[in-house]
């Protein structure tokens, strides 16, 4: 991670030195790194890579590992880091544009994320006028294979994660039109990279159709996806065709917030 020229001017040596060996080790193993292998890595001397560590260790920023001559990083960077999304007031933000979607729709909006092979219901607007409202209850658990929420969270993932995330484990058919092999869900699962939208067509439940696309962070790694519901017999393609655009918006506009500067192409 290269500084920004305005902050290069006046820099504070020490300072710069300690951010150095902070994302030297971001990115090191989880077992920890050796300060020789710092000192070395880095060019600088064992003694200030030392002083640094036990600095940054009395704060909390940094431990030793299992191995007692490896060093890597705290519990304190995430209880920091923890700290900006409540500081950008997120929640405030995706409920907004949750009720927007919803208000223009007249259909229920989904914000989901994936827990294991599940995706877990965490903010959610269902329609004031409309009577048949649609979808799971606010932390509500569903199978990501049946769901659009689910294909989209899932939908960049390598085939190895993929058989990890399913080892062991059946696909199980809740109508006929759910995915029960995960030889179908890969290649279904690369439309949907293609297409940039996933979509539940009667797949959890017959009479219920969704469209569902994917939130970024900075790192452009899906975090969430937000899908829109209703009933088949309203959800037809050119309604469909309404929402994607709808939804698009909505999606890169949340997925700016957690600093994600390319969103769904």
């Amino acid at each position: 991670m290269n500084p920004s020229n305005n902050f290069n001017k006046y820099p504070v040596q020490t300072l710069e030195k300690a951010l150095q060996i902070v994302n030297l080790m971001k990115d090191g193993p989880s077992s920890g790194i050796r300060i020789k292998d710092i000192s070395q890595k880095l060019n600088m001397g064992k003694s200030t890579v030392h002083r640094i560590l036990n600095t940054l260790a009395a704060y909390g920023y940094v431990e030793q590992g299992s191995d007692s001559k490896k060093y890597r990083l705290g519990w304190k960077f995430f209880e920091v880091g923890s700290v900006i999304p409540r500081q950008r007031n997120l929640t405030n933000v995706e409920l907004k544009v949750l009720w927007d979607l919803c208000d223009r729709y007249e259909e229920t909006v989904n914000l989901g994320v994936r827990v294991y092979d599940k995706v877990a219901i965490v903010a959610k607007a269902d329609p004031q006028k409309v009577l048949f409202k649609t979808g799971p209850y606010l932390g509500e658990q569903e199978p990501v294979h049946a769901t659009g929420l689910g294909k989209a969270l899932i939908s960049e993932l390598e085939d190895g994660e993929l058989d990890k995330l399913f080892s062991g484990k059946s696909l199980e058919q809740y109508t006929p039109n759910t995915i029960t092999s995960l030889a179908e869900l890969k290649n279904h699962l690369e439309e949907v990279r293609e297409q940039g939208y996933a979509m539940d067509e009667e797949e959890l439940s017959i009479g219920l159709t969704c469209i569902a696309m994917p939130v970024y962070n900075f790192s452009h790694e899906i975090i969430a996806a937000m899908s829109i519901s209703g009933p088949t017999f309203r959800m037809d393609q050119h309604k469909i065709k309404n929402c994607y655009a709808g939804l698009k918006k909505a999606c890169n506009s949340i997925s700016a917030y957690f600093g994600s500067s390319n969103g769904m192409q």
